[in-house]
């Protein structure tokens, strides 16, 4: 992991547009321009506190991620697993069902290329069903059949942390993988770009937004 004490952060950028203001948090890691839009500037500017005062203790900035190490290690002993089920959970109510569907599917592809190891114990279609239509489920996961905790258990502990965004190897390892069918042909253009969309938008939310737990999994994984 390359890290920087090179940072330089610029004032809140404020956009007017037609129907909505966006203040955007501007700084520099190492040469790079990194910019976070936010939708109120009270959590932009807790944002950009947060960078500054990470910058005034002498922490050093992870370069891949424009982030400080002390924030990223809030991430790394979670798994990519708990994440995931944590986000449907705290958009689910937003969404419509395609939004659901999408969503379900791109975190299931994504969920099972941050694996430590493959599930040879489990048929690869069980494991992608258990995601797709349980874990990533709010309204069914609390009724999941035994066979499906099962999987789900062995899944959330064999998750990859957070942290893993962090390895442009394994960065790049997942965008193949969501960009491919199961047939192993590549898949098509606006499906590529809509899964691309769906992980982007949850990296930015584990940026912005408090944990909104659910029941761990010691016992019930759902």
């Amino acid at each position: 992991m390359e890290t920087t004490y090179d940072v330089k952060t610029y004032k809140i950028l404020t956009y007017k547009g037609v129907r909505k203001t966006t203040y955007t948090v501007r700084w520099v890691v190492a040469g790079k321009r990194w910019r976070e839009p936010f939708n109120t500037v009270a959590l932009a500017e807790g944002f950009r506190s947060e960078l500054i005062r990470a910058t005034g203790k002498g922490d050093a900035f992870v370069v891949a991620t424009g982030l400080p190490v002390s924030h990223r290690s809030k991430s790394a002993a979670m798994s990519w697993y708990k994440f995931a089920v944590e986000y449907v959970d705290a958009r689910w109510s937003q969404l419509g069902g395609n939004s659901r569907k999408n969503i379900a599917k791109t975190m299931t592809a994504t969920t099972i290329a941050l694996l430590w190891a493959k599930p040879t114990q489990f048929a690869p279609a069980a494991v992608r069903t258990a995601l797709r239509d349980w874990a990533f489920n709010t309204n069914r996961c609390p009724d999941a059949p035994r066979d499906v905790v099962a999987i789900l258990k062995w899944v959330e502990r064999n998750s990859l942390p957070v942290s893993a965004w962090e390895d442009p190897e394994k960065v790049d390892q997942v965008l193949q993988t969501i960009d491919t069918r199961l047939d192993g042909k590549q898949a098509a253009a606006w499906s590529r770009k809509r899964n691309r969309r769906i992980l982007n938008v949850a990296m930015k939310w584990s940026r912005r937004l408090p944990r909104r737990p659910r029941t761990p999994w010691t016992s019930d994984p759902c």
